[in-house]
């Protein structure tokens, strides 16, 4: 409705203009939809869960013809939003409605002490592709309070879902650039009364750890929060927050996509045009697929399976390329492969390298370095600072990551172009590559701490610091797969 979206007229269209087909049916339902309309203008406080379903998925139930006019409805309404306020296109998603929702909720906020408090999920803090929307809320709010809970099994504040979830708290701000404050809960409240002392023990709790075990508190410095950094709520540990931040801007390291090519995709399968064959098969290539727990066991990278292309318009493999080099995805490979997502708890590796080349899919090659350059580098991605920048990007959920070559490409390196970095890294993967590695949930191995005190060695970095926060990372909840102290045999 024109009196939500221009609040001060800027866009001068009639409602049944904006592409709606609703037919009130009902007397005095237009006169309801109007009341509806001015109570929601000048809210003090709004209180939204929006839906964060994919639009492909839109109104499920009703029959195709159905769900694409509703598509087309929620495109038509963004349309005429984003004409009114031109800056959120840059948080529009056409895989997703609830950026349109969250605009919404901008619009009926009160301008001077409007509130917004909303379900998210927590990924939403972290990926690369919610940046813009972060950067817009922080501009014309303050981020009062993000709360969030790890505990497997009591990670979502939603019904019908099984993701992470947190509560964000937004406030119209004039003075000053006030921090912001994070809430990770060791456990949800289970009824009212728990409720009830945990927001008493959070008054008090101005910052460490919450009284009677329920979590802690940390903040934010509002220039990052405006960058649309809100990394802290991905992490139980506000210290592994902190950390991975200093990794991610420290001037001593290059960023991947300065170093070299960026980080590129590559899939197989029979929806990207290529079919599984028997190894030695006339035409086909080596891979690497999936990272899951048995994929890759090792830093020096391991072919697991083999691939053809399949004809145009059938399910025929060819075996029309007379060499392996022939097939164009091979142009993609990369002596080092990072990881493209992965069980937090049961993987093992985020990078392997190799003196061959490979392509594959759950990993991302990246040409164009060396194969003594990959094996430094392998080392480094898979140390504690490479593992902590790596996750501090993630895409889809905390449990099963999923990282894009854009999210991968600001990951920040050793110079390995100084000789003696190059040196300790790479003779530190010739000592490892044929070492297993436990999965994640495991905790702490030998093969991961020679990666730390290699790293710790080439960059002059304190050792002792580096073993911590590993440790503090073995702790995590979606990486040893229970609650925050908690062990398991």
């Amino acid at each position: 409705q024109r009196a939500i979206i221009s609040r001060e007229g800027i866009m001068e269209v009639g409602d049944d203009e904006i592409g709606s087909s609703i037919v009130w049916g009902r007397d005095g339902e237009d006169a309801e939809l109007e009341d509806a309309v001015e109570a929601a203008g000048e809210t003090r406080i709004v209180i939204m869960n929006p839906p964060f379903t994919n639009r492909r998925n839109m109104g499920q139930k009703f029959p195709e013809v159905d769900q694409r006019r509703l598509r087309a409805r929620v495109d038509t309404l963004e349309d005429v939003l984003t004409a009114n306020d031109p800056s959120i296109s840059d948080f529009g998603d056409k895989n997703s409605v609830a950026p349109l929702f969250v605009a919404l909720a901008d619009k009926c906020a009160a301008e001077s002490d409007g509130v917004v408090t909303m379900i998210h999920p927590t990924i939403a803090l972290s990926n690369p592709s919610g940046v813009g929307e972060r950067r817009i809320l922080a501009q014309r709010f303050h981020i009062h309070t993000v709360l969030t809970c790890h505990v497997p099994g009591q990670i979502n504040l939603s019904e019908h879902t099984k993701i992470n979830e947190s509560l964000i708290l937004l406030k119209r701000n004039r003075d000053g650039r006030p921090r912001t404050r994070f809430i990770a809960l060791d456990r949800m409240p289970a009824n009212e009364v728990e409720v009830q002392d945990l927001h008493e023990q959070i008054q008090v709790c101005k910052d460490g750890r919450i009284g009677k075990g329920w979590g802690a508190v940390s903040h934010w410095p509002a220039d990052r929060i405006e960058t649309g950094d809100w990394t802290p709520g991905i992490w139980r540990s506000p210290e592994l927050a902190e950390a991975s931040y200093l990794f991610a801007n420290d001037a001593q390291l290059k960023m991947l996509r300065d170093s070299s090519n960026a980080a590129r995709r590559t899939d197989l399968g029979k929806g990207a045009g290529f079919q599984q064959v028997e190894e030695g098969a006339a035409g086909s290539f080596e891979a690497l697929y999936s990272g899951a727990t048995t994929g890759q066991t090792r830093i020096q990278s391991r072919p697991n399976s083999n691939w053809l292309r399949i004809k145009q318009g059938t399910n025929q493999a060819t075996n029309g390329m007379k060499t392996k080099e022939e097939d164009p995805i091979l142009e993609k490979a990369g002596h080092l492969l990072i990881a493209s997502s992965q069980d937090a708890k049961s993987a093992r590796l985020t990078a392997v390298a190799s003196d061959r080349s490979y392509v594959g899919t759950g990993w991302l090659p990246v040409p164009e370095t060396s194969p003594t350059e990959s094996k430094a580098l392998a080392v480094f991605i898979n140390s504690t600072p490479g593992r902590l920048q790596l996750m501090r990007n993630a895409g889809r959920k905390l449990g099963w990551p999923q990282y894009r070559p854009k999210g991968v490409g600001s990951i920040r390196i050793p110079d390995i172009k100084d000789e003696r970095i190059l040196t300790i890294l790479s003779a530190c993967w010739e000592r490892t590559k044929d070492m297993t590695v436990p999965q994640f949930g495991e905790g702490e191995c030998e093969v991961r701490r020679l990666w730390d005190e290699a790293v710790a060695e080439a960059m002059g970095w304190d050792a002792a610091e580096l073993s911590r926060l590993r440790h503090l990372l073995h702790r995590e909840p979606h990486v040893c797969g229970v609650g925050y102290g908690q062990y398991t045999d």
